[in-house]
């Protein structure tokens, strides 16, 4: 609890994760070494050439044409820092395979493990679980990341069986969350935390014993059956993916691979979001100004509460701190902020688009601050009608997030309430102000708009508030929202 009696996470060690370096991970089957370009191309050309069905799920990368390009991509990626490439070499020497962490966020402790592309003769063998389990621990027990993630397309169902083989912790489908390769993608969550690592760790080495395959090299028990043993219960974790994800989207084969992919989408980028104004009924938005800050100062003053799940700002004690921070905030591009004027044009809140991903046509919006003149009135849901609106009529975004602490039941049923819908948690996401943060995900859908628009303006028509005020439908029951 905080001195305003909110829930939050309990408090974490802050210090900063270390990042991925040019390790060499040796284990029984094989190891794991720092990507070099020069050595390895011409060895993961020879295993990945005439496989493009290895490529169909890595956003944005292959199948290449020829060596070259192969070459001088694998050149590029090993300049990078962030995806930080590994490649996989068998007891002979064999490169077999290619993967990264990326994604890397050492502040909250957070890594991914991915684009992972195993060739033929790594899959299905004791050295590609290993390469899993190497990785893994150096994250965990050398670098010191809380949280380790496995994200893929929903559509791979290898991938995810993998995760959860692995002892990943499914937690969540984003819907349209990328185009790749002019398709629509929906991403699968997964992850693995510090504090589930020890139970991990003992099942691969377990699997990985020498005493766990017989003489023809099968296993005797497989990894799944002992990360399935667990007593985490069936919502949490399951050996069987299938019982514990949703079905998958709308797909169509790969005009190669037959694999199944997402349908096809329009890849032009959308627009920024810009200085419009915003126009309603109760009130307008328009951009954030500097010299909003003494009326936002006037409404939010002494009321600290609502700075609780705002993951690194406020609450504010000086009017000068305010200020500054108002006019940083109103200088920034990402996240970009609108002030929330009301009838008496006065500024009683402000709001961010955040996250923006043109080439996506993703964005969310964040860091949402009514303060308790805006709280519960026709303003603060016209707000929220207004921006969505902005967002999918005038920008063209395909997919609108709202995220917020998992802990922060009032902004969970708001989400529900406007109409966005639930799509996972996600444990030890951040650090926020030294308190583990988990974040709930939500998302609503351009195809889902037209009837969301419906209900907010049935909602705001004054025909629905009696002479008092209050509602005779409820927005919740017009969205039908149940989490």
């Amino acid at each position: 609890m905080t001195k305003t009696a909110q829930p939050v996470g309990p408090a974490v060690d802050i210090t900063p994760a270390s990042l991925p370096g040019a390790v060499t991970l040796t284990g029984r089957f094989g190891a794991v070494a720092r990507l070099d370009a020069a050595r390895t191309a011409a060895p993961l050309w020879r295993v990945f050439c005439g496989h493009d069905e290895i490529w169909t799920y890595i956003s944005g990368h292959g199948p290449f044409a020829d060596e070259n390009a192969f070459t001088a991509w694998l050149e590029g990626r090993e300049m990078q820092g962030d995806p930080y490439y590994y490649t996989v070499h068998d007891v002979d020497g064999r490169t077999l395979g290619l993967l990264a962490l990326m994604h890397i966020r050492p502040a909250m402790r957070v890594v991914e493990i991915g684009s992972i592309v195993y060739s033929a003769e790594l899959q299905r063998t004791p050295l590609g679980s290993e390469t899993q389990y190497l990785l893994a621990r150096y994250a965990f027990e050398t670098l010191g990341y809380r949280r380790y993630e496995w994200k893929c397309d929903s559509l791979n169902a290898l991938s995810r069986r993998a995760a959860s083989r692995y002892g990943f912790v499914f937690e969540g489908i984003f819907r349209q969350h990328m185009i790749t390769q002019g398709h629509s993608r929906d991403t699968a969550y997964f992850s693995m935390l510090d504090g589930e690592w020890p139970d991990r760790k003992r099942s691969f080495e377990r699997w990985l014993h020498p005493d766990n395959f017989d003489r023809n090299g099968q296993q005797k028990i497989s990894l799944a059956a002992l990360n399935g043993a667990r007593s985490e219960g069936a919502a949490r974790f399951s050996g069987s993916s299938a019982a514990i994800i949703p079905a998958m989207g709308v797909s169509e084969p790969h005009p190669v691979t037959g694999q199944p992919i997402g349908l096809p989408v329009d890849s032009t980028p959308a627009p920024r979001p810009g200085a419009v104004a915003l126009k309603g009924r109760y009130g307008r938005l328009e951009k954030l100004r500097p010299d909003h800050w003494p009326d936002l100062w006037d409404a939010f003053a002494g009321h600290d509460h609502v700075w609780t799940y705002i993951s690194t700002d406020g609450p504010f004690s000086e009017a000068s701190d305010f200020a500054a921070f108002i006019a940083q905030r109103a200088a920034a591009e990402d996240p970009y902020a609108y002030a929330i004027i009301d009838a008496g044009d006065r500024a009683v809140g402000y709001v961010t688009l955040l996250r923006i991903n043109p080439q996506m046509r993703v964005i969310e919006v964040g860091h949402v601050l009514y303060s308790p003149r805006l709280q519960r009135t026709p303003l603060g849901t016209e707000t929220q009608y207004l921006l969505a609106r902005y967002i999918f009529e005038t920008l063209g975004y395909r997919r609108y997030e709202w995220k917020c602490n998992a802990l922060n039941a009032p902004s969970r049923r708001a989400a529900l309430r406007y109409g966005f819908i639930y799509e996972g948690t996600f444990r030890q996401h951040m650090i926020a102000k030294g308190h583990n943060r988990d974040d709930a995900w939500f998302s609503m859908l351009d195809s889902e708009w037209l009837a969301r628009k419906r209900n907010f303006e049935r909602w705001l028509e004054p025909g629905n508030f009696d002479e008092k005020g209050a509602q005779k439908i409820s927005l919740a029951a017009l969205n039908a929202a149940a989490e």
